[in-house]
């Protein structure tokens, strides 16, 4: 019986204790996945820091900040040299927008790839985060960048043009990835974001080049000869200092009613030979119009209303 329940003990040893050896296996099991665990986050905060080293951080700044004072300078040599060289003007100016972009692409590119050099899987991984968060915070500020790139590429006005959008019309002196600025004839520099821009119509009066036609308008009693005072419009617009005579300067009159009467608009149509002299040429053709049409007595004097459209 005693033997009988010796056997019996045994047995229950056998099969109801815990393996030693499996008790052993899962403790080394243990410890490596801890060491492992330990190294890859001790390699992790190794790379981070690499990632985000005071010299990584120091050469990023010099390069950013070289490239800002480098365009910076650029932009106003450009544009120092376009006032010198009127007949360039306004092809140097329009490198200046493109170039600002050519070379803060290389900066950023030299800063990710050169310096920082992150892997491709945080690359990707930050680019995506970043994008999300981006895409909801500044829609406004996406959507004027990617009309900045569209009016560079697609180019429908330039540096220089004459534009009119949202009831504003001036010179366009500079394109930027958020906003284009215009000087207006009362020297007012507008600022009109770039997804307006690329959403609405504009008008260019030159595109691109450096001459565009001006209207000068003048109304005038129905009874006056409009032949004589047309050949007097043409002779004032031909000898104006500003006429560009390479384009041709054209003179048409138009029945018009004013004040409920009928009088007759006399529009010259002649083309400038800077687009910065727009104005004066506007006004120069008028007074030598009205100058020699008191001096010939065609009109009264207080018959005579001139307009500049």
């Amino acid at each position: 019986m005693k033997k009988f329940n010796l056997f019996l003990f045994l047995l229950a040893i056998i099969f109801f204790i815990p393996d030693v050896s499996v008790f052993a296996q899962d403790s080394l099991a243990t410890a490596t996945i801890d060491s492992t665990t330990t190294l890859k986050v001790k390699t992790q905060v190794s790379e981070f820091k690499d990632f985000f080293s005071i010299t990584k951080i120091i050469s990023s700044l010099i390069v950013l900040f070289g490239t800002y004072f480098f365009t910076r300078i650029l932009s106003f040599l450009l544009g120092a040299l376009a006032e010198k060289r009127s007949s360039y003007r306004l092809v140097l100016k329009r490198l200046v927008p493109f170039l600002n972009v050519v070379i803060w692409s290389i900066a950023i590119f030299i800063v990710i790839a050169g310096i920082i050099s992150p892997p491709i899987e945080t690359i990707l991984t930050v680019g995506a985060s970043v994008g999300i968060a981006i895409g909801f915070a500044a829609q406004d500020i996406l959507k004027n960048i990617f009309g900045g790139f569209i009016i560079i590429m697609d180019r429908p006005f330039q540096v220089g043009d004459k534009i009119e959008v949202d009831g504003h019309y001036g010179e366009v002196t500079e394109i930027g990835l958020r906003s284009t600025r215009i000087v207006t004839p009362d020297d007012s520099l507008v600022s009109i974001p770039n997804a307006d821009l690329v959403s609405n119509s504009v008008s260019n009066s030159n595109s691109g080049e450096l001459d565009c036609q001006v209207v000068s308008s003048i109304f005038l009693p129905a009874s006056v000869n409009v032949e004589l005072v047309k050949e007097i419009a043409y002779r004032a617009a031909v000898s104006s200092r500003y006429v560009y005579l390479k384009k041709p300067v054209v003179v048409v009159s138009e029945n018009k009613v004013f004040e409920q009467n009928y009088v007759v608009q006399l529009k010259v149509k002649a083309y400038v030979l800077d687009i910065r002299y727009e104005f004066l040429l506007k006004s120069e053709i008028t007074e030598l119009i009205l100058k020699e049409l008191n001096m010939q007595g065609i009109i009264p004097k207080h018959t005579t209303m001139n307009q500049t459209a």
